[in-house]
């Protein structure tokens, strides 16, 4: 069915709607990769590799099945970064397919959608005609620029896209906040590209395309701040040396028009038929008006239904239905989305089969029905394409339940034609039997799939595999439920004269979700796989043994005064690397700032800081994907827990009534990948430190919290303990980071107006990094802060504040130490609905010892200088009417051997 139309009752009713298109539709099929949970990597229409999906528009298929997004069920999605992740609910493996539709953001032109609609419906009859149209304005780019030229050569190409590339060199002039080149010539070759910071002669910029070995004339040399840096190679007796070549594909501009009609009626009691007719239009480049003889399709479809209830007069319990349908597709029909299930070309073989023509398709089939016991479906199948493919097809389905057996089983029978003869047959079974409280049953899959040439012989395309389950679980309970299961694969593919076996699989695994006591639910999940590789010459893979595994733990307790939940999950995947680069953004705007180190003037990796002042703030690190990725396992735990006592201790005496002044919150998330199995590792979360030569990546947030009279607005303590870690995989190394400390905190209301605070701390901070030097350090620190507040009402608060601390960097790196001082003071006033003030005064004394124009320095220093700095800075806010607001702000720091630095800003909101 072809109409996206909702057709209302017994009425003429009419849409048009003109809108902006926001994404651009594509259907991927991805083989899985054994013991490989994800990401799976999603890719555009035109295989533009790095990709935003659309959040929602994602159908994830696997083996047909549809499958739900979430943590809890099947997969996750990153959708900025177009990546797939399946949960330890489905076990991936080199068997299973993957089909995944969804809608991405393409931002190459402005896009425009325009839809109408007219139906009428009746009692026996409904009439409908849609149009869709969706078009590039080809002179409105986004992401892209095109000049005069290249339209026009645009324009020659007709719709052979493989011809839009063109060079992607550019003179820009000098840009200090990008990777620039020189041309020269070089070994009698002209035009190279050489990198250079030289602002005379680096006017060059260039996107490199990764297009195979031996294949482009440069190389990764080095990777900067600014992103990678490639070197040109001379080719050698004519062959190029590199991988990468200085180009760019560009995207044409499309257009895709549907307009369909159709009826459907009844006719008697008995007999229903509906039809409808398409017309579509796909123009794959609109710059070009050379190739569009093929833009150009229609279809057909028409279907027949004949039902014949029958049974006793007074309770009809059998259905009878035959059907046929009759579906006619030209040669270049384009539908908006794709219309067929998702294992369509795969029942009938012709998956990436290539095969062109003119397509039909027909089908007759009897459906029979019980009310009780279920359905039973036969259907014959006819499927043709041109003259390249022809087949006959079988197919029986249907669902069975009586006296305590299940039956569902999915069978076909295909016999097809092209270069090659084809027999393909395939049935899937589950049939179970309730013994009492338990139910036992079978699961089978197995398909045989043989290709022929003309003189018989089985190609090497052919296979058969055989995939087999037993399993026990208790009958369906609201409090418990648990299920063992047994599975076995055999794999079998040809060898031009036989089908050898090839591979076998063995897994077990077990489920158990327990609701049975109140508040308190548990979920366990598991399966073990063992693939063994019995001819490594026709499936050249490494035998693998995976595991998967899931703990879901909820628990309340004593009025909800103890709240427990844990997650932890064990599987295995991919860890893609990344690159980060910094990029340029308007002053004050960014996170980091750019120390020239070595005063160089080339921004290289370990010269960002995080920007401690406004001022500094010009960069931003933006993280760039990319297509390397290595084989890991993975684990992740998270835990949390919240301790009230006042939910059930408030109002009782002696000792329960101090215990009820402590309360405590603990929160515990580990996420970790190694790329080599060890148990003690993998199984164990907290085996996840930075140093670990086997650790690919880490995530790691420990922290407790343990309050001394939390609710009490006169007297309150905390003392909170927190740990966190995190390793990064780059194409050119990792990055780690570590930070532990100690906190204590008192607060101290001593009247209606005064009150002090007073926090003490201890800790440890590391950052390690083999990608750049001179950025490790070890450093232990101790720091003590006092506040004395005076807040007369709660339009204005005054404080006095003190601060010092003590940091010293490990001998082994270098030993730096400094000495802090502070003492300031800070004042905020609001006027109710009318705006405020904030302002703050510092002064900060540093004695350091170390070389302040280092990364540690910077760190250590807090961006100051040794000696005495003075800070202060001010803001104002007002709002001038209901739906206009003004905000001033201004930031002012000295240091003795520095002039004055100062900054503001100045913004005017208007809410509409």
């Amino acid at each position: 069915d072809y109409s996206w139309l909702t057709k209302n009752q017994n009425q003429w009713k009419s849409q048009a709607s003109a809108a902006l298109s926001k994404g651009k539709f594509n259907r991927q099929i991805i083989q899985g990769i054994e013991a490989n949970q994800g990401p799976y990597r999603l890719t555009g229409a035109e295989n533009e590799p790095f990709i935003v999906i659309l959040s929602g528009t994602e159908r994830v298929y696997i083996d047909g099945k549809l499958l739900q997004r979430g943590q809890e069920f099947d997969y996750t999605i990153d959708y900025n970064t177009a990546e797939l992740i399946f949960t330890a609910r489905n076990q991936i493996t080199k068997d299973i397919r993957i089909v995944v539709e969804f809608q991405y953001s393409d931002q190459n032109y402005a896009r425009s959608l325009f839809q109408s609609a007219i139906s009428y419906k009746s009692k026996n009859l409904q009439f409908w005609v849609n149009a869709y149209s969706e078009q590039d304005a080809k002179n409105q780019t986004l992401q892209q620029t095109l000049s005069g030229d290249q339209k026009f050569y645009l324009s020659q190409i007709g719709d052979n896209l493989d011809l839009a590339r063109i060079s992607s060199v550019d003179s820009v002039g000098y840009l200090d906040n990008q990777v620039l080149y020189k041309m020269i010539d070089s070994l009698s070759y002209d035009s190279v590209l050489v990198f250079s910071i030289d602002p005379n002669s680096a006017v060059f910029r260039a996107t490199f395309q990764f297009v195979g070995a031996n294949k482009g004339n440069y190389l990764v040399s080095n990777y900067s701040a600014l992103g990678k840096i490639f070197k040109w190679v001379a080719p050698i007796a004519g062959i190029p040396q590199g991988d990468h070549t200085p180009s760019r594909l560009i995207i044409t501009p499309k257009q895709k028009q549907v307009v369909s009609s159709g009826f459907s009626a009844k006719m008697g009691k008995r007999f229903f038929i509906e039809s409808e007719s398409a017309l579509s239009t796909n123009d794959l480049n609109t710059f070009s008006k050379f190739g569009n003889n093929d833009n150009n399709g229609f279809a057909q479809k028409t279907k027949g239904i004949y039902s014949l209830p029958f049974g006793n007069d007074s309770i009809k319990k059998w259905k009878f239905e035959a059907s046929g349908d009759v579906e006619y597709l030209t040669t270049n029909f384009s539908p908006i989305e794709q219309y067929r299930s998702v294992e369509f070309d795969r029942d009938w073989n012709t998956r990436n089969k290539g095969y062109t023509g003119n397509q039909l398709a027909s089908s007759l089939g009897t459906h029979l029905e019980h009310q009780q016991f279920g359905t039973i479906n036969l259907d014959g199948q006819y499927f043709d394409i041109g003259n390249d493919y022809s087949g006959n097809r079988l197919a029986t389905n249907g669902a069975w339940q009586q006296n305590g057996w299940k039956i569902q089983w999915d069978g076909s029978a295909l016999k097809s034609d092209s270069k090659m003869e084809n027999t393909f047959v395939r049935h899937r079974l589950a049939i179970s039997k309730d013994v009492k409280w338990l139910t036992i049953g079978f699961k089978d899959d197995h398909e045989k799939n043989l290709f022929s040439d003309s003189n018989k012989l089985v190609l090497k395309t052919s296979y058969q595999f055989f995939d087999y389950q037993f399993f026990i679980a208790n009958k369906d309970s609201a409090k418990v439920n648990y299920k063992l299961f047994w599975r076995e694969r055999f794999d079998q593919r040809g060898d031009s004269l036989q089908l050898t076996s090839v591979a076998k699989a063995k897994t077990i695994g077990a489920e158990l979700k327990l609701s049975e006591f109140k508040n308190q639910q548990l979920s366990i999940l598991s399966a073990y796989r063992s693939l063994a590789i019995l001819d490594a010459i026709l499936l050249p893979q490494e035998p693998e043994n995976s595991f998967v595994g899931r703990i879901e733990y909820d628990a309340k307790f004593w009025k909800s005064a103890l709240i427990f939940n844990s997650f932890y999950e064990i599987g295995s995947g991919l860890e893609q690397k990344r690159e980060f680069l910094y990029l340029k953004v308007n002053d004050g705007q960014g996170i980091y700032a750019w120390v020239d180190y070595n005063a160089d003037g080339i921004k290289d990796l370990n010269e960002f800081e995080v920007a401690q002042y406004i001022d500094q703030a010009s960069y931003i690190r933006v993280f760039s994907p990319s297509s390397e990725y290595i084989k890991t396992y993975s684990n992740e735990l998270n835990q949390s827990l919240f301790w009230r006592p006042e939910r059930i201790w408030e109002k009782k005496k002696g000792s329960l009534k101090f215990l009820n002044l402590f309360s405590d919150q603990a929160r515990l998330r580990i996420t970790k990948k190694v790329n080599e199995f060890d148990a003690r590792i993998i199984f164990n979360p907290f085996a996840s430190d930075v140093n670990l030569p086997n650790l690919v990546s880490t995530n790691t947030t420990i922290r407790n919290t343990l309050f001394f009279n939390r609710l009490s607005r006169i007297f309150s303590a905390e003392f909170t303990s927190e740990t966190l870690k995190s390793k990064t995989l780059l194409t050119s190394g990792f990055d780690s980071k570590y930070n532990q400390f100690n906190e204590g905190l008192i607060r101290w209301n001593i009247t209606s107006t005064f009150s002090i605070e007073l926090s003490a701390s201890k800790g440890i901070k590391k950052a390690l990094a083999d990608y750049v030097i001179g950025r490790n350090y070890d450093y232990s620190n101790q720091s003590f802060i006092g506040k004395i507040i005076f807040q007369k009402s709660s339009n204005f608060k005054i404080s006095l504040d003190a601060r010092g601390s003590d940091k010293t960097n490990g001998s082994a790196f270098g030993g730096e130490k400094c000495v802090t001082r502070e003492i300031g003071s800070s004042l905020k006033y609001n006027q109710t609905e009318k705006g405020s003030f904030q302002s703050e005064f510092k002064m900060v004394s540093m004695n350091y010892i170390g070389n302040p124009n280092s990364a540690i320095g910077f760190e250590l220093l807090e961006s100051l200088q040794p000696g005495v700095n003075y800070t202060w800075n001010f803001s104002f806010q007002r709002t001038l009417s209901d739906n206009l607001q003004l905000s001033i702000s201004y930031l002012g720091r000295k240091s003795e051997l520095i002039r004055t630095i100062h900054s503001g800003s100045m913004e005017l909101r208007a809410y509409f």
